[in-house]
């Protein structure tokens, strides 16, 4: 599987206060539009906190988690893993990072789960064998039709 870690100049910004306040000058504000603070995906996903990093999806290895190439993952390093969250993990001595499910082992104890079926789950009873770098919080998708 591949993720790309997202570089910091990718990364979202603090929004202009200009953008959280009721219109914006240059705009027209329908009378219908609800008044507030309004929509900020940076304030939803926590994006431009330290603790929470983005990730690209490069392959198909995560289809079998409903997570497609392209998917952005939104990643909160501070975070405590639970049973049913994805988390960003990799074993001591391997190159690259994966994406498992945090899941119950039947006999006792937590797996990591791999999006596909063929991939052995790795046993998480020894936390220093296993990195976890981060916790998925979102995953965000583009289903719009790219422009020619």
């Amino acid at each position: 599987m591949s993720l790309t870690f997202l570089t910091g100049s990718e990364r979202s910004q603090p929004l202009p206060a200009r953008f959280l306040e009721q219109g914006d000058g240059d705009c027209a504000s329908p009378a219908s539009e609800p008044i507030g603070n309004g929509f900020s995906l940076d304030r939803t996903l926590g994006l431009g906190a330290p603790q929470i990093h983005g990730l690209l999806v490069d392959d198909d290895n995560l289809l079998g988690f409903g997570i497609y190439p392209g998917d952005r993952l939104i990643v909160d390093r501070s975070a405590t893993p639970v049973v049913d969250q994805y988390l960003v993990v990799r074993p001591r001595g391997a190159a690259e990072y994966s994406l498992r499910l945090l899941a119950p082992d039947p006999r006792g104890g937590l797996l990591l789960k791999a999006a596909r079926p063929s991939i052995p789950s790795m046993a998480l009873d020894d936390p220093d064998s296993i990195e976890i770098w981060g916790v998925v919080l979102w995953v965000v998708s583009y289903v719009g039709r790219k422009q020619p």
